[in-house]
C-alpha cells in the first residue's frame, strides 16, 4: 500500500500571539528607556527581535503530517530536524475537537511512551481528517489481526 498524504500543518501563528505581544511591549519599553534615560538602551531592542525571529522559525519549522501509514512529527530542535514516526496501528483512541466554525484539532491517544497524547495543530474541517484516519486506523488494525492469526 503506498503511503498518501491525508493532512499536513503546523502551528498557526495565532498560537504564539501572547509571546509577541509580550515582546512588541518589552520593544516599546526599550524604546522608550533609550529615549529618556540614554540612547544606548535602543541596542537592547535586538534582544526582543531575535526571540520574535525565533518562536517565528520554530511555528515554521515544525511541522505536522499525517499519512495513510504514520504521523510524521517533524521538530526543530538543538539546530536539527528530529523526525518521529507513530505508526497509525499504534493509535488506541482518536477525539476530535472542533468548534463551531469547522474548525478545531484531533487528539490522538497512542501506545506510544515518548507521545501518550498528540494533538494536531489547528486545523479546518477537521471531521473529514478524522473520519479519514478513523478509516485507515480500522483498515491497519484489521489487517495487522489477520497477519497475526488473531481473531
Amino acid at each position: 500500500m503506498q503511503e498518501s498524504i491525508i493532512w499536513i500543518g503546523h502551528d498557526r501563528h495565532t498560537t504564539k500571539f501572547i509571546q509577541y505581544f509580550i515582546n512588541f511591549i518589552i520593544s516599546i519599553i526599550i524604546i522608550i528607556l533609550s529615549f529618556k534615560i540614554d540612547i544606548k538602551f535602543i541596542f537592547l531592542i535586538i534582544i526582543p527581535i531575535i526571540i520574535t525571529l525565533s518562536i517565528y522559525k520554530n511555528i515554521v519549522r515544525n511541522r505536522f503530517e499525517i499519512n495513510s501509514k504514520r504521523i510524521v512529527l517533524t521538530k526543530f530542535e538543538n539546530n536539527k530536524y528530529k523526525i518521529y514516526e507513530i505508526e497509525l496501528y499504534d493509535v488506541k483512541h482518536l477525539v476530535l475537537e472542533e468548534k463551531s466554525n469547522s474548525k478545531g484539532y484531533i487528539l490522538f491517544k497512542t501506545k506510544s511512551s515518548k507521545f501518550p497524547e498528540l494533538k494536531t495543530p489547528y486545523m479546518d474541517n477537521p471531521e473529514e481528517v478524522h473520519h479519514k484516519v478513523r478509516d485507515i486506523i480500522e483498515e491497519l488494525k484489521f489487517d495487522r489481526s489477520k497477519i497475526l492469526g488473531d481473531n
